[in-house]
This record gives C-alpha cells, sequence and structure tokens, in this order.
C-alpha cells in the first residue's frame, strides 16, 4: 500500500490560504484519491473527493485512461470465446510441456478424458483405429502367417518324402496303432535339430552383444559372423523393403544343412544357427527370450554405445535358446514288419479271386436263366455287396432262384427283380392253355415245333370254351390245332338242345306278350330246360340259354330294340313261372337285325316277331 504525506505550510493565524497552500491541497486530494484507487484498504479509510470536485474525475481520466483502454481490451478477449481460445492456444503446449515436466500430475488428469474420446470415436468410426493400428498389425500378422504356413509346407514336404518309403510304411502303422494321423508322426521323427549357435547383436549399430554356442560345436569368429549377418539384414532391407514397408530384415534362411533363425526386437535381434529341421515351437522361444531380455535391459539397449558393462551377464539367458532333440536309434526290424504286409497281400488277392469266381459264377447263372423259356434278363450290376439281377419273367416260367444252388450261388447274394408279362414262348403258352382250360384226362397237348397239338376225345361243352379262349389268344401266339379231337356226343343231351334251339316263339305287331296259342309251346320249351338241365348235370357241366328277342322291319329301329328285348324279357318271365332257375336265363335284343328267312313267301315279316333260343355249356 502506498502512503502519502503531505505537509501544507501555515499561511499565518487567521489569514486566508496562499495560493501553493491552495495547490498543495489540491494535489494532495488528487493522490490521495490515486491512492485510494489503488489500495482498498486506503481507498476504506480515504474518502473520496471526486464527486465533490470534477477536475479531479477529469485529472484521472486523463492520467489512467491507457490503463482503462488495456483492461477494456482484456475484459473483451476474456468474453468473447473465439479470441479467449486463440489466447489460450498460443501458450497451451508450452504450458502443458511444463507441467509435464513439474510432475505427472497433468497425465493422471486427461487419461480418463483421452480414453473416453477414443471411445467414442472408435464407435462412431472403427475404421480410424484400423488405419492408425494397420502399420503395426500388418508386419506382425503378415510374419506370423508366413512362419505358420512355412511350419505348415515343411511338415507337408516331410510327408510326401516318407509317404512311399519303407519307413514311411512302418509310420503309417503306428498311427493306425496311437490313432494320431500318418503327418503327426512324420512331424514327430523328422523334427529332430539341435541350435549350435546364439547371436545377440545391437540392432543400430550392428554390434555383437553376446554369442554362446553348444557343446562340442566348432565356433567361429563370433564378431566376424555377426558383421556378416548385420551385412546381410541391412542388404535385404535396403534392396527389398519397398515404398510404405515396415523394414524389416531377413527372417530365416537355408545354408546347406544349416537354418538361420532371426527373431528382431526393437534394439537388439537374435540369430540363431540351427542344424536339423526345428518345429515352430522354437520361435515362440526365441521370442520369449528377446522379450525378457528386451523388458529387463530396456535402457541399458536404448543407450548402448559399446560399452557392454551396463548389460550384465547375457549368455545364461541366451543358453535357454541352445534346444536340441535327439533322434531316437532305430529299433531292429520286427518279423512282424513282414507278416502284416504279406496278410495283408494274401487278403487282398484272396479277394480278388473271391470275387473273380464270383463273378464267373454270376455270369454263368445269368446264362442259364436266358434260356428258360419266359425269363428275359435286362441287366446286372453289383452294389451294396450284392448282385443285382433285372428283367422280365412269365408267372409260369420256371423259378429263378432255383438255379443258386446249381451256379454255387449264395441266395443273400444275388437279388433278382423280375417284372411280370405273359410270354409267348410255345412251352409257356402250351403251360397257359393247360392251367386255364383244365382239359379232361381223355385230352393230350403236345408240342409240334412251334405249333400246339391237342388229340383225343372232349365233349362238346369243353370243346366250345377252348376254342373260344383259343380265339382270344393274343397276336403273335403260336397256333393250336384241335382238329384232331373227337366231340363225345351223349344223344339226350343233343336231342333235348336241337328241340330246344328249334323252339319259336311267335308275336303279334308291336305287343310284347306271346301271341294267342304260345302257351302251349313255352311249356314244351320249360320242360325240354329242366331235362336238358339234369342231363347236363349227369354229364358234369351245366348250361345256360340265351333268350333273343326279334321284331319285323316295320317302324324305327330303336321301337323294334326296345319291343324285341321286352319280348324277350316277357318270355323269361314266363319260363320262370314254370321253375327254371332265373340264373340260367341270359336275354339277348336282336330287334330287326337277324330277320328269319320265312319258308312262306307270303309272311315273311310275321316269322320275323320272334323269340328264339340257344344253348351253351360250361364248367
Amino acid at each position: 500500500m502506498a502512503v502519502v504525506s503531505l505537509v501544507a505550510k501555515p499561511s499565518g493565524d487567521g489569514g486566508e490560504a496562499a495560493p501553493e497552500a491552495l495547490h498543495s491541497k489540491r494535489l494532495a486530494a488528487l493522490l490521495l484519491e490515486v491512492a485510494r484507487c489503488m489500495d482498498k484498504d486506503v481507498a476504506a479509510v480515504l474518502p473520496s473527493r471526486l464527486d465533490a470536485d470534477p477536475r479531479l474525475e477529469a485529472l484521472r481520466s486523463v492520467l489512467i485512461e491507457q490503463e482503462r483502454t488495456l483492461l477494456a481490451r482484456l475484459q473483451k478477449k476474456i468474453d468473447d470465446p473465439q479470441q479467449f481460445a486463440e489466447a489460450i492456444s498460443e501458450v497451451l503446449a508450452a504450458a502443458f510441456e511444463l507441467a509435464g515436466l513439474r510432475d505427472e500430475r497433468l497425465a493422471a488428469v486427461i487419461a480418463p478424458t483421452m480414453e473416453r474420446a477414443t471411445q467414442a470415436s472408435i464407435r462412431k468410426d472403427p475404421s480410424q483405429l484400423v488405419g492408425i493400428l494397420y502399420p503395426l498389425m500388418g508386419p506382425v500378422i503378415r510374419k506370423s502367417i508366413a512362419e505358420s504356413l512355412d511350419g505348415t509346407l515343411r511338415g507337408l514336404n516331410q510327408a510326401f518324402k516318407h509317404s512311399l518309403s519303407w519307413r514311411g510304411i512302418k509310420w503309417r502303422l503306428e498311427a493306425y496303432r496311437s490313432g494320431t494321423s500318418f503327418a503327426d508322426v512324420v512331424l514327430r521323427h523328422t523334427v529332430v535339430y539341435r541350435v549350435e549357435h546364439v547371436f545377440l547383436i545391437h540392432r543400430k549399430t550392428g554390434l555383437l552383444l553376446e554369442h554362446v554356442a553348444a557343446p562340442q560345436v566348432a565356433a567361429q569368429d563370433p564378431q566376424l559372423v555377426s558383421g556378416m549377418l548385420t551385412a546381410i539384414q541391412d542388404f535385404v532391407r535396403d534392396s527389398f523393403a519397398g515404398a510404405g514397408s515396415s523394414g524389416g530384415g531377413l527372417d530365416s534362411v537355408r545354408l546347406g544343412d544349416l537354418l538361420v533363425w532371426c527373431e528382431e526386437g526393437p534394439y537388439a535381434y537374435l540369430a540363431v544357427v540351427i542344424r536339423g529341421n526345428p518345429p515352430e515351437s522354437l520361435h515362440a522361444v526365441l521370442h520369449e527370450t528377446l522379450s525378457r531380455l528386451h523388458e529387463e535391459l530396456h535402457g541399458p539397449l536404448q543407450a548402448y554405445n559399446g560399452d557392454g558393462s551396463a548389460l550384465g551377464e547375457l549368455s545364461t539367458r541366451l543358453e535357454l535358446c541352445l534346444k536340441t532333440q535327439e533322434q531316437p536309434p532305430e529299433k531292429g526290424i520286427s518279423p512282424w514288419m513282414w507278416a502284416l504286409p504279406l496278410l495283408a497281400l494274401v487278403l487282398a488277392g484272396y479277394l480278388i479271386i473271391h470275387r473273380s469266381i464270383e463273378a464267373s459264377r454270376v455270369e454263368g447263372y445269368v446264362r442259364n436263366l436266358q434260356q428258360l423259356p419266359g425269363v428275359i434278363v435286362t441287366g446286372m450290376e453289383r452294389h451294396d455287396g450284392k448282385w443285382h439281377i433285372h428283367g422280365l419273367r412269365d408267372p409260369l416260367s420256371a423259378d429263378p432262384a432255383k438255379l443258386l444252388g446249381p451256379a454255387k450261388l449264395d441266395a443273400d447274394a444275388v437279388v433278382g427283380q423280375w417284372e411280370p408279362y405273359q410270354a409267348l414262348n410255345p412251352a409257356i403258352v402250351l403251360q397257359r392253355l393247360t392251367a386255364t382250360l383244365k382239359p379232361p384226362p381223355s385230352i393230350g397237348f403236345a408240342l409240334d415245333g412251334n405249333t400246339i397239338r391237342a388229340v383225343g376225345t372232349a365233349p362238346q361243352h369243353w370243346m366250345d370254351r377252348a376254342r373260344n379262349y383259343i380265339a382270344a389268344m393274343p397276336v403273335g401266339s403260336p397256333p393250336v390245332d384241335m382238329a384232331a379231337i373227337k366231340d363225345i356226343q351223349d344223344p339226350n343231351f343233343v336231342r333235348l338242345r336241337d328241340e330246344i334251339q328249334a323252339r319259336v316263339i311267335t308275336f303279334d305287331t308291336n305287343e310284347p306278350k306271346p301271341a294267342n296259342g304260345q302257351d302251349e309251346a313255352i311249356d314244351k320249351v320249360a320242360t325240354e330246360l329242366s331235362e336238358l338241365i339234369r342231363v347236363a348235370k349227369d354229364l358234369g357241366f351245366s348250361v345256360r340259354v340265351m333268350i333273343v328277342g326279334h321284331a319285323d322291319a316295320t317302324g324305327r329301329e330303336t321301337v323294334n330294340l326296345a319291343l324285341s328285348n321286352a319280348r324277350a324279357e316277357v318270355v323269361r318271365s314266363m319260363l320262370r313261372a314254370r321253375g327254371i332257375a332265373p340264373y340260367l336265363l341270359l336275354v339277348r335284343s336282336a330287334g330287326a337285325l337277324e330277320p328269319q328267312q320265312s319258308a312262306a313267301a307270303g309272311q315273311p315279316e310275321a316269322m320275323n316277331r320272334r323269340v328264339t333260343f340257344t344253348v351253351s355249356t360250361s364248367d
């Protein structure tokens, strides 16, 4: 706080103040007001005289005009967000730098905000994170895939290499016994290796940090080897790393029986010299060892300038990479190794011979089937362990299954699939005739070439049925000759049949009932039918009577047909009333289609108005 002391001269007792004294008072008042404005404590103690004297207010405005302008400008910059943000942006980077150097509280404060911002950005557009991580993850993924494919190809190469050798046969048997795949057995036997040298080389300077070698391995100059490896790595990076490449070096190289694997880290890389075929798991060992070294010696490796004292003992850590897998000694060949292939060969030969014999027997069986009448073989095939034979077979032909025994074939090994059909072979037709007609013992059928001949004696009713059946046989059937058969005629049957078939019942014009005087004729027909039925029964067969109605040509044909049918029905009813069984009486309407050739010249139409009878026999 500024303290202003002013001492005024007295002007005399009771007199007016001098002008200098008056000026001093005014100046003192002005200074006191300024002090009051600058210090709140002073302002509280000293009262303001500005309100009393406008000149002091004008003087104060003149004295602090520049400060007022600066304060107004500063206030405007604070009130305007855009100007305030621009002002803070000019010092924000420096402020963050100073705060970060002073302590770690800034990182702890802004970490949650940065995490939330990152999460929001990923949710909004995940492709941004993919683009950020791609340069890092791309080489890692490519290297992992390349290493896996390389190991797989080496395993496949070994599997193909040993698949057709004697050792491969033993390994296949081992895989079968153990229940594992052949490729796994090949890998188990062929992955035999030894890590002979391990080099830890500083990546930036190319200097050798440490070298360890397996026991009883002749070591070359480690510094020379590390220099050569560094030169090769630099050559590969400079020659083959294109634009946008991560600058990765050589991963592996084959030198005859030796294999060099390189595992790179941020500040150093491992180079191991391997003899044989190492497994892919060795990459994990190298990576773990190199990662542990970088974790424990991060600072010394980063600041390494040729002095390895800060790195400590490295050989103990590197000796963990000297892995070795010895191939077990070969055992003597077991007799089973010869017996099993021989047994398999004998079994295969037996199966081949058995299949050939079975195929030959099936072919003979098919040839025999083709010679059977009524059997047609259309195809033969083998599947599901059985022979399937299909074709056409007449039901009257011989059963194909009965030929399996003579052919020395098992019924379970042969399956027949036959479609039924009617054969026209004479022998089959002869069997069908015999089975259908059932000839009496006095009839004999015999084959005469392609003709079927019948000899002997037979009743008329059987002859009629045989002729009807032969007439209905399909086209292409062998001919049947029945000329040598003699009919056996019973006199009573022939007499009664002829008398009935000679009876005629006449009718008047346009009348369905018989004419007057026809009742006696109908009575005679009924009596003769009853006698005929009895005679036929004694002879061992039955009879049927067809009642045929006729009409003359007068009038329309449809009316004549209906009228003739009515006449036949009336006669049947009259015969039924006289004791004739209904099932023995059949009706047919002939109309005017079957006119009667009358002997009486003057009455042709009257003779066509009639009913006639036809007798037929059956078993």
